[in-house]
């Protein structure tokens, strides 16, 4: 742990506090107020806890980074994939920033809405990664940022494919082994295709749900109804690197509902390889997250600003990162599995619903 932390902060104390902090998380990850944080870290105070989210000068995109090179080395690069996650937490008030409600009308609940990059090999995966998406209730509204500590450069309309494009340069400069890249439908955004296409890297994006029209009970379709229209994949989604082909993947679940996904690959790549890749770096990716909301705190806080968001996420990531050091390599046959790859559940969530609840704040 020292050897993580040791090297970001210039002074003993906030070095030492930081390090207190993550043992709190570590110990008791589902207490994350300043007050309890502090008394389980043996804090003079809950000042002095509050000012390392705050006001102590340290860099936690430098965490970040020690973190990345932290998990990726000890996790190997055995069929290496990262997959683009939504992370959804619900929070009490509107006094956190980028919190904004979401749900149907009537039962609405405000949340803050994150985009996370796990690292996924041999079964397992680790967050490397993370950022946190403005609404544009509040992109709109640049004074209710400037109270939050919103950066003025950050204070702009950024779609999660956007953020996920942000994550995975960082991942690329930093020469993380990338067999492929899984995403949800909120990474799917042509723009971020495009740019992975052309880095000639191997994705699986799931495709928005498109509704059909209904069909009335008494006016079956008749086998003369249907028209063959021919139309290539490139026209509709963008054009394949060179050597790469793209492909269009249904799954069809027990409700009927049918998930498409779009499938950038080598020419020389088979495309059932890919999908079984597809399904299981899906589900270690919401195992790590789900790992990181239950044992290492990653949602049990209550910040409200920018840089404290930030921070207490990148310590709740290496407090994950650390947890590597005794996680099984491989993964037993009938573990758990969410259903859907690229918007794994946070904690508290039945694992089998694809879009169950997020974790209260607590």
């Amino acid at each position: 742990m020292l050897a993580l932390l040791g090297g970001h902060f210039a002074r003993a104390e906030p070095r030492d506090l930081a390090l207190a902090y993550v043992q709190a998380l570590l110990a008791d990850p589902a207490r994350g107020s300043a007050v309890e944080i502090a008394a389980r870290a043996g804090a003079g105070s809950v000042w002095s806890t509050q000012r390392l989210l705050t006001r102590t000068v340290w860099d936690a995109d430098l965490l970040r980074d020690s973190v990345r090179s932290h998990v990726v080395p000890r996790l190997g690069a055995s069929g290496p994939c990262v997959v683009l996650c939504r992370h959804e937490t619900v929070r009490a008030g509107t006094g956190a920033v980028a919190v904004a409600p979401a749900g149907a009308v009537g039962r609405e609940r405000n949340t803050q809405v994150a985009a996370l990059l796990c690292y996924v090999s041999r079964g397992v995966g680790g967050l490397i990664d993370r950022e946190l998406y403005l609404p544009p209730r509040w992109t709109s509204d640049p004074e209710r940022c400037a109270r939050a500590g919103v950066p003025p450069e950050r204070v702009r309309p950024q779609s999660m494919a956007d953020l996920g494009q942000e994550m995975l340069e960082r991942a690329v400069a930093a020469s993380v082994p990338i067999g492929w890249v899984f995403g949800g439908p909120e990474f799917a955004d042509p723009g971020l295709r495009r740019w992975l296409c052309l880095r000639r890297l191997p994705f699986c994006v799931e495709l928005p749900q498109i509704p059909g029209p209904p069909v009335p009970p008494a006016e079956p379709r008749q086998n003369e109804s249907w028209q063959l229209l021919s139309r290539s994949l490139g026209a509709a989604f963008g054009r394949p690197a060179p050597g790469f082909g793209l492909t269009l993947l249904a799954r069809r679940h027990p409700s009927g509902r049918i998930s498409r996904f779009l499938l950038h690959a080598s020419l020389s790549a088979p495309g059932i390889p890919a999908a079984r890749t597809m399904a299981a770096a899906g589900p270690a990716a919401a195992r790590a997250v789900h790992e990181a909301d239950a044992r290492a705190g990653l949602s049990s806080h209550h910040v409200r600003s920018w840089v404290a968001w930030y921070r207490h996420t990148t310590l709740a990531m290496t407090a994950a990162a650390l947890r590597l050091e005794a996680a099984p390599r491989t993964v037993r046959a009938g573990s758990p599995h969410p259903a859907k790859p690229g918007s794994p559940q946070p904690a508290g969530t039945d694992p089998s619903h694809p879009r169950g609840p997020a974790p209260r704040s607590r």
